[in-house]
């Protein structure tokens, strides 16, 4: 037994203290009705409709794909085990070390909006959000300000998840 426990431990990277620990869905979850099936179904069938009169083919699997994704995703009952720690963030497996974070910023408007976000400093590197769920956001501000600056700046949430919430995709 002492060996299965050290072998766990050499199996798993140490990242310092764990400050922070929650789990919080990987697509929110918006509740959607028949109407929006209906009128999601319109726009996808006119959409198409027009990329085949305009004999723009590629259109039209851009709609296809898109639709099939979005009730996929729906469809994800996908967690992510989110942690800070006193060497980085981590999400479910992979690791951010706060030297390659640019910065935080959290945008909390409850009930609609709870998220946290991280910069990376590379250009290649998506935004990375993750949804406060319960959490106290000013607990987790306090801690990163310890390791990464805050982007005061930011008083909104980003376009993108804007549109997806409005939306509801």
């Amino acid at each position: 037994m002492a060996e299965e426990l050290e072998n766990k431990n050499q199996s798993e990277p140490d990242y310092g203290e764990v400050l922070f620990n929650w789990v919080f869905p990987e697509f929110p979850r918006y509740e959607r009705d028949k109407s929006w099936y209906f009128w999601a179904s319109v726009i996808a069938v006119i959409l198409l409709i027009y990329a085949i009169f305009s004999a723009n083919f590629l259109f039209a699997v851009i709609i296809i794909v898109s639709s099939l994704t979005i009730l996929m995703f729906h469809r994800s009952n996908n967690e992510i085990n989110f942690k800070i720690t006193e060497d980085g963030i981590l999400l479910n497996k992979q690791f951010y070390d706060y030297r390659d974070i640019k910065n935080f910023y959290i945008i909390y408007q409850p009930p609609a909006v709870k998220t946290l976000y991280f910069e990376p400093k590379s250009i290649f590197r998506p935004r990375i959000p993750v949804s406060l769920e319960d959490q106290n956001p000013v607990k987790i501000r306090e801690v990163l300000l310890n390791y990464l600056e805050e982007d005061l700046e930011r008083e909104n949430e980003p376009t993108s998840d804007q549109f997806s919430r409005w939306f509801k995709l």
